[in-house]
């Protein structure tokens, strides 16, 4: 009898992409031809990712920013009108 093979969170991942790719290289044994393209486009999902967060923290600081600013124009109206 045989152990039953462990599938890996990242197998499903890339089964959910393509279950003939999932198929071809863990059912058989196909090794991808495209090593360079692979590892290109993994270096292009890390680089979008940077660029994603740090979008994310720009978006962020600038709504502190538009708060800030509106608060210092409230302060500053109040001062007006309260002389």
């Amino acid at each position: 009898m045989s152990t039953p093979r462990i599938l890996r969170a990242s197998e499903v991942g890339r089964y959910g992409y393509c279950a003939c790719a999932w198929w071809l290289q863990y059912v058989r044994n196909y090794a991808p031809q495209n090593i360079a393209a692979l590892e290109r486009g993994q270096a292009a999902h890390q680089a979008h990712g940077q660029m994603a967060r740090a979008a994310q923290r720009l978006a962020a600081l600038s709504r502190l920013a538009f708060a800030g600013a509106a608060l210092l124009g409230a302060a500053l109206l109040h001062l007006m009108l309260s002389r």
